[in-house]
């Protein structure tokens, strides 16, 4: 019996079989909403079938009970391997599902033996899942993951699967659409180091009554009768933001790593059932969490981390009745650092780049008076002296302002492998995609039209030589342009 499936999970299941024909290992990317779940299943059962044992590793409790369930259902052998397991020995269950970290102790001690042909990994961008690899050299390795962003990818798989991103996803009607409002904010203030804004200076910036009230004020003016759910600092930092939401009579609650198993599982109910409106945490909710009926996601911090943007909107993604977009507000200009939650990702398994890339260009915009292209920062055209107006400077902080992605009206409609050049320079200008994912749609056009593209954007002949000599690094996910 099939766990019924979209097609674009058949055709993960199918590639991903594919794949295994040269590749031990391989990353699975499917995004968050995208129903990892159902492509696990069907990954398992076809294994069963064949008398090939699967290990599911995951690190959080949730996704045991979605594929323990779904399993069980279908007749497949399946045991859970979990902190409370007392079994000793060799465990030859068809499916196992396991948390990696029970199952590495486990393991290690000599208490437990494993023989699994078909290792599944959840949320496989997290590095606690690397020493799995040397306990089973011989077993081939799904990594799945809805953001394939860390070092340890590059070096231990050799193949990727992406069959649909997020555009897609919207489009065909399995993800909903979004409205995103950002605060403009001074952030001069935060700290980084390793890559991240610093605990401390996040601490020192947000948790502050007059920011705690300006996300209430939004709330209000923007989604009052909202279920919502709040993503903060640090657990004093959510204690505090869910004070200040029931003090203004909002009902609220919070959830964080210090909350007992029984208060969690009533809290969780509460805001499913609407007796809670708004859900205050910072950070347990971002994986392994799934309430399809929330309707608002506030980031009230900032971060550098791309995953971590993408899986703290994805919870407002879901389908729902009578839901038909969902809301974020965004109060620590994520939107700026990476961009639109819905735009198209290009993920690559290669290592990440030691400095900027030299290839990208700087933001530019066109003189309203000459049409030339100056860079975005300028406030005089060079070449007719044209001043921009007073008015276009950059909105005051402490204003929220609607984030769209800016496409072109007249390009609306149209699929993106069949914009001409000089659509493609529009798109590029409009800032609704990276130069380096439009540059991949003028590498699949050839070498004629990288070299009109770069007359028209004023590139340097390095830069069609760079494009040249990466001409087969082209593919890109194709859809209509919204």
């Amino acid at each position: 019996m099939k766990i019924q499936d979209r097609k674009y999970q058949t055709d993960s299941v199918n590639q991903l079989a594919d794949g295994f024909k040269m590749h031990q290992r391989q990353v699975f990317v499917l995004p968050t909403g995208g129903g990892k779940t159902v492509v696990f299943c069907n990954i398992a059962l076809r294994a069963a079938s064949r008398g090939t044992r699967t290990l599911i590793l995951t690190h959080r409790e949730e996704l045991f009970k979605q594929t323990f369930n779904s399993l069980g259902r279908v007749g497949v052998g399946t045991y859970i391997l979990d902190a409370k397991t007392k079994r000793t020995g060799l465990i030859d269950e068809q499916v196992i599902i396991g948390m990696v970290e029970t199952v590495k102790r486990r393991i290690a001690s000599g208490k437990i033996q494993l023989e699994p042909q078909l290792i599944i990994i959840d949320e496989a961008h997290l590095g606690n899942f690397t020493k799995i690899f040397t306990m089973f050299p011989n077993a081939k390795v799904i990594g799945a993951t809805a953001t394939p962003i860390g070092k340890h990818f590059y070096k231990y798989y050799t193949n990727m699967v992406n069959v649909i991103d997020i555009p897609e996803l919207v489009e065909q009607g399995y993800l909903m659409p979004y409205r995103a409002f950002q605060m403009q904010e001074d952030l001069s203030d935060l700290e980084v180091k390793r890559g991240e804004y610093t605990d401390e200076s996040l601490m020192s910036h947000y948790n502050d009554q007059k920011l705690f009230d300006g996300v209430i004020n939004e709330w209000r003016k923007k989604a009052s009768g909202l279920k919502t759910i709040v993503f903060n600092v640090n657990i004093a930092h959510a204690e505090n933001m869910t004070k200040a939401f029931n003090d203004a009579g909002i009902v609220s609650a919070c959830i964080t790593s210090n909350t007992d198993k029984f208060e969690r599982v009533r809290t969780l109910k509460a805001f499913t059932d609407g007796y809670i409106q708004v859900l205050n945490n910072c950070g347990v909710l971002t994986t392994g969490f799934d309430e399809p009926s929330i309707q608002c996601v506030i980031m009230n911090r900032a971060t550098k981390s791309l995953v971590l943007f993408l899986q703290c909107l994805g919870r407002g993604s879901r389908l729902y009745p009578n839901k038909n977009e969902f809301l974020v507000l965004d109060f620590g200009m994520n939107h700026d650092q990476h961009g639109m939650w819905s735009e198209p990702r290009n993920w690559e398994l290669k290592p990440p780049k030691k400095k900027k890339d030299k290839t990208e260009i700087a933001p530019v915009k066109s003189c309203p008076s000459c049409e030339s292209l100056l860079f975005a920062s300028a406030r005089k055209c060079r070449y007719c002296e044209y001043e921009y107006p007073v008015e276009e400077k950059e909105l005051a902080d402490g204003s929220m302002i609607e984030v769209t992605p800016k496409v072109p009206s007249d390009l609306v409609g149209k699929a993106i492998s069949e914009l001409n050049l000089g659509e493609l320079v529009a798109l590029q200008m409009s800032k609704k995609y990276k130069p380096t994912f439009i540059w991949r749609v003028v590498r699949s056009k050839g070498k004629e039209a990288i070299s009109n593209y770069a007359r028209t954007m004023g590139y340097s002949n390095g830069w069609v030589y760079r494009q040249s000599q990466d001409i087969n690094n082209c593919e890109f996910n194709d859809y209509k342009l919204r």
